[in-house]
C-alpha cells in the first residue's frame, strides 16, 4: 500500500505507529487499527478498524469497521460492522451490517447489508442544489449537472433501506423509505413501504414476508 500524508497504525502487537510523508506498506502488514490523512492506495487490505481523512482507492478492502471523510474508489469492501462515508464513494461490490453514506454523487454497484441509508444534508433553499426529477431509468435523459446530484446505485439487497437523492435499478428489501430526489426502476418489499412526493417508483412488488 502506498501513503501520501500522515499514518497512525496500531500492529498486531499493540505497538502504534506515527508516520508522515510519502510511506509505502506491504498489503499484508497486519494491522489492528489503520488511520490515514491523505491519499492511501492498496490492493487487498485488511483490519480491524480503518479510518480515511482524505481519498482511498484499490482493489479488496476488509474491516470490521471503515469510515470515510472524503473519497473511496475500491472493487470489493467488505465490513463487519459499520460502513460510514461522509463525501464520494464508488465501489462496485458493497457488504456491511450497516451503512451509512451522506453524499450528493458516486456510484455503487451491487450492495448487500442489513441497514442502509444514504442521505444529504444540502440547503434546501440553495437553489444549486435542487435537481430536476428525471431520470434515464424512465426514458428521460438528465444533465449532467443533475447527474452529479444523485448518487448511483445498481442493486439494494438489505432489511432496512431510507434513500434520499438516489438512482437505482433494483432494490430487494424488508423496508423502504425512498425520500427525497429519487428515481428507482423496481422497489421489491414485503414490509411497509413510503415514497416522498417527488420520488419516482417505476414498479413495486409487494413480496410475501418470510
Amino acid at each position: 500500500m502506498k501513503i501520501k500524508g500522515e499514518v497512525t497504525y496500531t500492529d498486531e502487537t499493540g505497538k502504534i505507529h506515527q508516520i508522515e510523508g510519502k510511506i509505502v506498506l506491504p498489503d499484508d502488514t497486519a494491522f489492528q487499527k489503520l488511520k490515514v490523512d491523505g491519499k492511501f492506495s492498496f490492493e487487498n487490505i485488511s483490519c480491524e478498524k480503518i479510518s480515511v481523512d482524505g481519498k482511498c482507492e484499490g482493489g479488496t478492502l476488509n474491516a470490521k469497521n471503515l469510515s470515510v471523510d472524503g473519497k473511496i474508489k475500491a472493487d470489493t469492501v467488505k465490513v463487519e460492522q459499520l460502513f460510514e462515508v461522509d463525501g464520494k464513494a464508488k465501489i462496485d461490490e458493497l457488504e456491511a451490517d450497516e451503512i451509512i453514506i451522506e453524499s450528493h454523487s458516486g456510484s455503487l454497484g451491487e450492495v448487500k447489508c442489513r441497514k442502509i441509508k444514504i442521505f444529504s444534508n444540502s440547503n434546501e433553499n440553495d437553489e444549486s442544489a435542487k435537481v430536476a426529477i428525471t431520470s434515464k431509468l424512465f426514458g428521460v435523459e438528465i444533465s449532467a449537472s443533475d447527474e452529479n446530484q444523485r448518487v448511483r446505485i445498481r442493486k439494494i439487497d438489505a432489511q432496512k433501506v431510507d434513500l434520499q437523492n438516489c438512482e437505482v435499478d433494483v432494490i430487494r428489501c424488508t423496508d423502504a423509505k425512498i425520500g427525497e430526489n429519487c428515481a428507482v426502476e423496481r422497489l421489491i418489499v414485503s414490509g411497509e413501504y413510503e415514497i416522498a412526493a417527488d420520488s419516482k417508483v417505476g414498479e413495486i412488488i409487494k413480496e410475501d414476508s418470510k
